[in-house]
């Protein structure tokens, strides 16, 4: 039904644009070499005349011809230029009304002198390198325009989901990076970020799904590089934004950013404030069975809404500074605070084994929360000549904290409308406190014959203190509930070392790395007087190899092996209560996860990327939700825990179809199988099946500065631990103008205009079995309105994110 609604709607829209461009020209043509043999890939671009202002711009096909269509009437000139060929540049064209056809253009072949600078020109879209793929926004046609989490959605294999979580081929745990250092951000922040970084600023972005050795080891699902332009032309902008979003309940933020750059010192910052409502409503129902899930004992049908009102803050600036032609130092911070009051109301029913009602309970909760953070980082940068030697340095330190307070009144009441037992009264005082302390060195060494050495330490020192206590109403005083209340602290140290040798050959290239790494772990839970330690000393080796098979065939092999260090908020055993009956803690006893993983991809004509994948993981870490291990009676905890083992298997496609000049379409596929297998809550699981998702953008440019979009994705059921999830798929919509020379951008969006986009699943073990819906507020319509001032021509601030960033990742996924 969906993909019939999505069929309709972009059949519509075909025969709307259509009819919009009507009874204008197209310019035909077909670019030759010397010998008459067709070039494909050459870049044509069509000109105003007399301003230079672009006004198209295509790629010729396999036999060298080109369409532009719908210019209107006009005088133009047209460019053509390829790679290792000289450029070609038209008389002056002139448009009436009536279609052209121009004379075969000849592309003469370049002397043997080429210069460095005009090969670094011609890079096509997408490159296959050894160790990643890259996306050369500079030089990519459709990006014009567009923000870097827009672009990021249109790059091979790269998915945003309605959370603005970004994927790779179908796995969590990607880490972005901004000029080659970890952003500690993640979700809504990163995607605020993203958001507001125009792709006028970026060179190119990096998808490396089989990160090497220079890389840290953690994270399973690859790595997303953005390279900014760097230039040093001078001088001051900046942009404001606003946006009202409107779902069940309302939704605004507003932000600013600056930017100043000249010969010596370039600064920056920005701020951001939003206020959003968001609503959880939660249902479940949990059955109790004997061991062999054959009688039923028991059941609860529960209710749970709650509704959340955040109060973010998010500050960020720096500064660098040029000691000379060759050394930059540099300092950035950042600071944030989330305040919100929760309101949870929780109805419940619970019934025998034949269904018949025992009595009602009803849980009222009403919360304080404040979660706050700030970092600080210290960088230099040498240049020792102009070859690339270089090293940086990097010191961090970064704090997170929160404090939070829950109240919950527990009724009972039995089916004659009695009370069935006394209320239950608990109130809780939650205080944590994470502190990261990172130091990290990297050089890289030219070497001769197009070879390049990397090497580079790191070091980390992370401490969590974090003590919950919980207390219960006994004969009117509160009192310390030490069944529930916990006193944990956790430090960890982490020294790294790595090692990365790249060489290329004419069709060859080839990246080897080796990176160590030395874990020291120690977790002390004081109420209970038990500690653990972990110590442990792993290597990470790394290999790319890629082939360049023909001007329109690369193939390229990558394998490598990987680390997932549980999140500090995993680690945590803080509890938090949906009701008495419903929790959700950490689990201070978590292992890390450990990947091998190997690829294999191939690329044909630069726009259509094919990838197959394996992967085993050890320990995965995974989300459960399960029959509490320590709570007397029927009581559920979410939390996470280790399995023994993961196979992945997978076939992932990216292909990016030009329907026409003003219609651009993008689809993402992955296919995979995934098995689990481990032993958690007395149940044994070796379960696997095959899936799939696809994800489908469509965009359109329409005259008179606006464009639009038109997409969705759908997962289908699939396997997740001890969970089988059901399908969800989303259609989203939206509409955008440029004003005063693309100074100020209006957009309408409408996201899951059918409300399909929140989860539910089943989750089985031994004695218990419990359905699950939870409807969130994925459904909205957004306004949003951007105003960039100064010039346009100031280059970006050089953004640093220090050595800390996983450490500051894992401490912020809370």
């Amino acid at each position: 039904m969906g993909y019939r609604i999505i069929s309709l709607l972009l059949v519509f829209i075909s025969i709307s644009i259509n009819t919009a461009f009507a009874g204008q020209a197209n310019i035909t043509g077909r670019v030759k070499d010397e010998g008459g043999k067709a070039l494909e890939t050459a870049n044509i671009v069509l000109l105003q005349a007399g301003t230079n202002k672009l006004v198209q711009a295509a790629l010729t096909t396999e036999n060298g011809s080109f369409v532009l269509e719908g210019i209107a009437d006009g005088r133009y000139l047209l460019k053509a230029t390829l790679l290792a060929h000289q450029d070609f540049s038209s008389d002056t064209l002139t448009v009436q009304g009536a279609d052209i056809t121009l004379p075969d253009i000849t592309l003469k072949a370049k002397g043997t002198a080429l210069k460095e600078v005009a090969i670094r020109a011609q890079k096509p879209f997408i490159e296959v390198q050894p160790d990643k793929l890259v996306v050369n926004v500079e030089n990519s046609i459709v990006s014009t325009g567009l923000s870097a989490l827009e672009i990021l959605s249109r790059s091979p294999g790269v998915r945003v989901d309605q959370n603005d979580n970004i994927l790779l081929k179908g796995r969590q745990g990607v880490r972005v990076m901004i000029d080659g250092k970890l952003t500690p951000m993640a979700g809504t922040d990163l995607a605020n970020v993203l958001k507001s970084m125009p792709s006028n600023s970026i060179d190119r972005i990096e998808i490396i799904s089989n990160p090497g050795a220079r890389y840290d080891a953690a994270g399973t699902g690859g790595i997303i590089n953005i390279r900014m332009k760097k230039d040093q032309r001078l001088g001051m902008n900046g942009s404001v934004n606003a946006s009202y979003a409107q779902g069940v309940y309302p939704k605004a933020n507003a932000g600013i950013n600056l930017n100043y750059r000249n010969k010596k010192l370039n600064v920056y910052g920005n701020y951001n404030y939003a206020h959003r409502y968001w609503f959880n409503h939660l249902m479940l129902d949990r059955r109790f069975y004997t061991n062999n899930n054959d009688v039923l004992l028991s059941s609860y049908v529960q209710d749970n809404f709650s509704l959340f009102d955040f109060n973010n803050h998010i500050g960020s600036g720096g500064i660098d500074y040029s000691l000379s032609d060759k050394t930059t130092v540099g300092l950035s911070g950042t600071v944030g605070s989330n305040r919100f009051n929760p309101r949870a109301d929780n109805r419940s029913r619970a019934l025998d084994g034949n269904n018949n009602l025992i009595y009602f309970f009803n849980t009222t909760g009403r919360h304080k929360n404040r979660y706050y953070n700030y970092s600080l980082n210290g960088n230099l940068r040498h240049r020792f000549d102009s070859t690339g030697r270089e090293l940086s340095i990097d010191l961090d330190y970064a704090a997170y904290g929160n404090q939070s307070n829950q109240n919950f009144i527990t009724t009972y009441t039995a089916a004659s409308g009695a009370e069935y037992q006394a209320p239950y009264y608990m109130n809780s005082d939650l205080s944590g406190y994470t502190q990261i302390r990172s130091a990290k060195a990297d050089y890289t060494h030219p070497l001769k014959g197009n070879a390049r050495l990397d090497a580079g330490a790191k070091l980390t020192y992370v401490t969590a203190d974090n003590e919950p206590l919980f207390y219960e109403l006994l004969n009117g005083i509160n009192t310390l509930d030490i069944t529930r209340s916990n006193h944990f602290v956790y430090s960890e140290n982490v020294n790294a070392a790595y090692v990365n040798l790249n060489k290329s050959w004419d069709k060859w290239g080839t990246q080897l790395g080796l990176r160590a790494e030395n874990t020291n772990v120690k977790g002390e839970q004081i109420t209970l007087n038990t500690s653990f330690t972990r110590d442990y000393t792993q290597l990470f080796p790394s290999l790319a190899v890629q082939r360049h098979l023909d001007k329109q065939n690369d193939l390229g092999l990558t394998l490598s092996r990987r680390i997932e260090r549980p999140d500090y908020q995993q680690l945590n055993p803080f509890k938090f209560f949906i009701d008495k009956t419903t929790y959700r803690e950490g689990y201070p006893y978590l292992l890390p996860s450990t990947a091998y993983s190997v690829e294999l991809a191939h690329t044909f004509k630069q726009r259509f990327i094919t990838t197959f994948t394996y992967s085993i993981t050890n320990n995965p870490i995974v989300e459960v939700i399960q029959p509490s291990d320590n709570d007397t009676g029927k009581v559920t905890v979410q939390t996470n825990k280790n399995l023994a083992r993961m196979s992945y298997y997978s076939i992932s496609g990216s292909y990016n179809f030009q329907v026409t000049k003003w219609w651009n379409n993008t689809t993402n596929y992955n296919a995979y199988y995934a098995r689990y297998e481990g032993f958690v809550a007395n149940t044994r699981l070796d379960k696997g099946a095959p899936t799939f998702d696809i994800n489908i953008n469509n965009s359109f440019i329409l005259p008179k500065d606006f464009s639009a979009e038109i997409g969705g994705f759908y997962q289908a059921r699939q396997v997740y631990g001890f969970m089988t999830v059901n399908p969800v798929w989303m259609l989203n919509a939206g509409l955008q103008k440029n004003f005063w020379d693309k100074k100020a951008t209006l957009r309408l969006n409408a996201q899951d205009i059918f409300w399909k986009g929140f989860p539910s699943a089943t989750s089985t073990y031994s004695g218990y079995q419990e359905d699950f819906i939870a409807e969130r507020e994925t459904r909205q319509v957004t306004l949003a309105f951007t105003y960039r001032f100064g010039k346009r021509t100031v280059a970006p601030a050089r953004r640093r994110s220090g050595g800390a960033e996983d450490e500051k990742r894992r401490a912020g996924n809370a």
